[in-house]
């Protein structure tokens, strides 16, 4: 096990030079993967779980949520369920009592709930309209409230590993990573409103800090799944980086996303099996391979995205997973029909 852990090292220190410009993370640390690779086996097994995200928006969304949240508890073979995070519009107010409400509501799952943080509930809370707070101090708000210890949101609670366990990386205790049925999934603190990035000095700092993170962290589940010997790695952020106007070639992304996806796609294409990467933001239910190889050219096969619906529609995705499958994901979108017909009058 060691000396596969090495050589997943040496191997990350080569993609480090890779290119993206932000600079090379940190190497995965050998005492982390260790522990990781301990923690976490890859024992295959099929299992269902549910993907939602974009949730709860305005006084028409928050009416339709009791209706999602049923629909998603009455699935009982549910393993978990992944937010991928925009628990709230972009113009309603960030304070304590929006927060308090929403960790409420998803301890209302009767399934392990994991979220990843999306920016109408920090990096968008400068906005007049939410209130003019300070975005930095509304992220730290957010990860004393939903991040207090490593287990999941839901009423039945999940083990989860943190990037925090790393020293180096203590404050990022939002990018989690756990397994399922040999599939390793991890969240990754990727946001909308362009990841952070451009506002002013201290965000700008908050975006260079966090993202160095994130290159560490997936860098470090790669790393677990090469040789943990994972058959498909699961990834869930909030952010969509313009996949949808560039036609997946990384260099045309939005500069805030740019650096992240390079060092994503030398990971998809070295661990060479099926990676899903699981996302929200702009509310539309997509399913496709948006990824182009830098180097190929060509279509990363083994690259799916599946973007959740949200906002006005408020349905959940089911997303079933056998390893045994050379395709191991299949899709369902799970209408909640009484929120096709319910609309909150002005």
């Amino acid at each position: 096990m060691i000396s596969r852990t090495l050589a997943s090292m040496l191997c990350s220190l080569a993609l480090g030079a890779s290119l993206h410009a932000q600079g090379p993370a940190a190497p995965p640390d050998p005492a982390v993967l260790q522990r990781l690779l301990t923690r976490h086996q890859a024992r295959a097994a099929a299992f269902d779980f549910a993907a939602i995200g974009d949730q709860q928006y305005g006084a028409d969304g928050i009416a339709k949520w009791p209706a999602l949240q049923a629909s998603i508890n009455r699935a009982t073979d549910l393993t978990f369920v992944v937010h991928t995070g925009d628990i709230k519009s972009g113009s309603t107010l960030c304070d304590n009592a929006m927060f308090a409400n929403r960790l409420e509501s998803f301890n209302a799952f009767e399934a392990p709930m994991i979220l990843t943080p999306g920016d109408n509930e920090w990096t968008d809370c400068h906005r007049a309209n939410n209130g003019s707070y300070d975005s930095i101090e509304r992220l730290d708000y957010l990860r004393r409230t939903f991040y207090p210890t490593n287990q999941s949101l839901g009423k039945r609670k999940i083990t989860l590993s943190q990037q925090s366990e790393d020293p180096r990386y203590q404050r990022y205790v939002e990018n989690a990573m756990w397994s399922q049925g040999g599939v390793l999934f991890a969240t990754v603190h990727v946001v909308g409103s362009n990841n952070n990035l451009g506002r002013d000095a201290a965000n700008d700092a908050e975006y260079r800090e966090r993202t160095n993170a994130n290159f560490n962290w997936i860098k470090t589940a790669f790393s677990v799944a090469r040789d943990g010997g994972f058959q498909a790695v699961v990834l869930v952020m909030q952010a969509n980086p313009g996949f949808n106007s560039n036609r997946g070639r990384v260099s045309q992304l939005e500069e805030g996303f740019r650096d992240t996806f390079f060092v994503l796609e030398d990971e998809v294409v070295v661990f060479n099996k099926p990676v899903l990467l699981i996302m929200g933001d702009s509310h539309t239910f997509r399913l496709d391979k948006p990824l182009i190889g830098t180097r190929s050219g060509q279509v990363l096969d083994h690259f799916t995205r599946l973007e959740v619906p949200g906002s006005a529609d408020v349905h959940w995705i089911r997303v079933k997973v056998n390893p045994a499958k050379s395709q191991p994901f299949s899709f369902e979108h799970e209408d909640v029909m009484p929120n096709y017909f319910r609309q909150e009058r002005p």
